[in-house]
């Protein structure tokens, strides 16, 4: 291995280059995914990561956390252990998944303006026309049932809602309490963010709501008494209006509530994730499941299974910039199983995946940006061994 560290420097010095060719890459491709791997290797690539163009362009938390794993290697002398078992016991290939999703963060900056976008030439998803990334766009159901596609509305007031109004400006939905004496009774609307589609809105409170794809939020056009409730379905980010007079609730389903007074925090509350997830930024919320209460503090996160009187347990070292990535334009795949990074990719670009011949125990690490066109996104995660062919809105994924 020693003699060809000066081989592979030079490899990585044509890849911070945009110079790097298709069979180099595969080359350097394979080094990385095989068995030789040791702490020599994983000494060059904590060097490469020096590079400034990689150090500048490389998310820092990505960064540190690939280092620590190299560093365990040179700690050990030894390969170092993988989080499961690869495909197939090929436990190298998650440290070339590891830095295929790391020059995958930064190949629409640099690589690709290079027309040598190292991922695309190591493999070929087949793929026949390519899927763009979600974006901005809801439907709004008002309180008559009339529904309205915002994606095709100007900037303006689209509609009166029983004194509020209803203002789009620059893509986000704005209610106005333009008449409060109008506001006789409690008159509800809803916005839905099909997949693919992604939406902000601030309530007539103040209160802004952020819709992650595939979710919606239920809420009055007035808030009125001593009580603000809103219900959702799927995942959303709230930034509460401080009224301490009137708390605000959100329902998430027939059984699980939060009660907050003022405070930033996310709910994930898809149906196919296998828990309901509150997790808290600022201030201070209650989280209800059934007959059980708790009360998280900010940083700490509630997780509680959809069965009625589920126990709730509270994670103290959840990942916050994780959690509300999807808010900021990432994916954020650490620790992240195929199949959780397949349902992420499901809502987004909406896609059906459907697995060939079982669903491979892989894990990754990364973040990738969500404006990439699905294909790049499929070529970051076929490193791994998995491979994917796309047909129609149907994604098959295959084990080898």
């Amino acid at each position: 291995m020693k003699k060809d560290l000066n081989q592979y420097r030079e490899l990585f010095k044509q890849l911070v280059e945009g110079n790097l060719a298709p069979d180099d890459a595969q080359i350097l491709l394979n080094w990385l995914g095989s068995k030789e791997m040791d702490s020599d290797a994983a000494g060059l690539i904590i060097e490469q990561l020096k590079q400034p163009i990689l150090s500048e362009q490389i998310n820092a938390d990505i960064k540190a956390n690939l280092e620590r794993r190299l560093q365990m290697i040179l700690a050990s002398n030894r390969p170092a252990k993988a989080h499961v078992h690869i495909l197939n016991k090929k436990r190298w290939l998650q440290y070339a998944a590891v830095f295929i999703l790391l020059i995958g963060s930064i190949s629409i900056a640099y690589f690709t303006s290079h027309k040598q976008t190292l991922v695309r030439d190591m493999h070929s998803v087949a793929i026949t026309t390519d899927i763009i990334p979600g974006k901005n766009g809801a439907l709004l159901t008002l309180a008559d049932g009339k529904t309205m596609v915002i994606d095709s509305l100007e900037n303006g007031v689209i509609a009166d809602q029983n004194g509020s109004k209803i203002l789009l400006r620059n893509g986000q939905l704005v209610y106005t309490a333009n008449n409060i004496q109008e506001a006789n009774k409690v008159v509800y609307n809803t916005i839905a963010t099909p997949k693919g589609r992604q939406f902000q809105l601030t309530l007539c409170d103040g209160t802004k709501v952020w819709l992650d794809a595939a979710s919606s939020l239920r809420y009055p056009t007035t808030f009125t008494g001593k009580s603000r409730y809103v219900e959702i379905t799927g995942e959303a980010y709230f930034e509460v209006a401080k009224n301490p007079d009137m708390p605000f609730h959100v329902k998430i389903n027939d059984n699980a509530e939060i009660e907050v007074l003022g405070t930033h925090f996310n709910v994930n509350a898809y149906e196919n994730e296998h828990s309901i997830n509150t997790t808290l930024l600022e201030g201070a919320v209650r989280f209800y499941n059934g007959n059980e209460r708790v009360v998280l503090k900010p940083g700490q996160q509630a997780q509680a299974s959809t069965a009625i009187h589920s126990p709730v347990k509270i994670n103290n070292n959840v990942d916050i910039d994780k959690v509300i990535a999807w808010k900021n334009g990432f994916f954020d795949f650490d620790n992240a199983t195929l199949e959780e990074v397949m349902r992420q990719l499901e809502r987004w670009y909406d896609i059906d995946v459907i697995y060939k011949n079982g669903i491979p125990p892989f894990q990754f690490i990364g973040k990738m940006q969500k404006n990439l066109n699905l294909s790049e996104v499929l070529h970051g995660l076929e490193v791994s061994g998995v491979h994917f062919k796309v047909e129609g809105r149907k994604v098959l994924v295959y084990n080898n």
